[in-house]
């Protein structure tokens, strides 16, 4: 039985669907080729050495846009740069975002290293997984410093480019579901801050030809929890009982960067299986 059992989900492997057995979830998931669709596009990805950050620079790269990915750990970045095939396409910058008086300078170099800057993934962020009781005070700054401080100054930096290149670009940013449920720790407090900055954004600069939206994932397999997909996604929290992929994410967020979602201003579109759902 175990062995048919191991040959159907193979199969169902290889037609990209999941099966949900006795606590155990295997997912694969299909990718939409676009025919290069960001081509020529200029894009900043912050956190872009793993998890959500790297499957949306993956996926940029593959459309034909040049990308630069920031992180803390320049050796990190240096790792995935080798690991990535991308046709020298793929740019890496130390950038530690909560240093808010970095970020005008940041993007400078961003624009000098690219020849320019057309779309920025607000990604990076932090989490702490501490119940409310025991959160000190360290705990709240290092998460509130880099997820809405710093991603707050990066908004403001881009703006600052794009409106003083007289030009229109696009801002992204990466939330949570946590900041649409309700949450008692910073992160999900930071996540409240970045879904009202997006719509505040939104509205306001598109007057201005700067596009502002964003996606907020549920639970998603990256370093932060631990999980690991290819063993097993299940999870009792999501409502379709399975942990998200980036690779899902970097899908949306590929969508949300091309010419083929302007209208959308000031939206953040939700991922994570329903879990946010009432």
């Amino acid at each position: 039985m175990n062995k048919i059992l191991s040959q159907l989900v193979n199969k169902l492997r290889n037609f990209n669907k999941y099966i949900h057995t006795g606590g155990v979830v295997y997912v694969n998931i299909s990718q939409i080729k676009y025919n290069r669709i960001l081509e020529g596009k200029k894009i900043l990805v912050t956190g872009g050495s793993s998890g959500i950050g790297y499957a949306i620079a993956k996926k940029c790269l593959d459309e034909g846009a040049k990308v630069v990915i920031t992180g803390r750990d320049i050796q990190k970045l240096n790792t995935v740069s080798k690991n990535i095939n991308s046709d020298n396409n793929l740019y890496t910058l130390d950038w530690d975002v909560s240093d808010s008086n970095l970020s005008r300078k940041k993007i400078e170099e961003i624009d000098h290293i690219l020849g320019g800057l057309d779309i920025v993934f607000n990604n990076a962020g932090v989490y702490t997984s501490k119940s409310f009781l025991k959160i000190e005070e360290e705990d709240w700054d290092t998460v509130m410093d880099i997820n809405a401080k710093g991603l707050f100054f990066v908004c403001q930096a881009a703006s600052e480019y794009f409106l003083g290149k007289n030009k229109g670009g696009k801002i992204i940013n990466i939330a949570s579901n946590r900041g649409i449920m309700g949450d008692y720790g910073p992160y999900g407090m930071s996540k409240w801050g970045v879904i009202g900055l997006t719509k505040g954004l939104g509205r306001d600069l598109i007057s201005k030809g700067i596009i502002v939206n964003g996606i907020a994932p549920g639970i998603t397999a990256t370093n932060i929890n631990g999980v690991k997909v290819e063993e097993n996604a299940f999870s009792e929290e999501p409502r379709n009982k399975r942990i998200g992929l980036p690779e899902e994410i970097a899908e949306l967020a590929l969508f949300l960067a091309s010419d083929a979602a302007n209208n959308i201003v000031g939206q953040v579109i939700v991922c994570d299986g329903g879990t946010s759902l009432n």
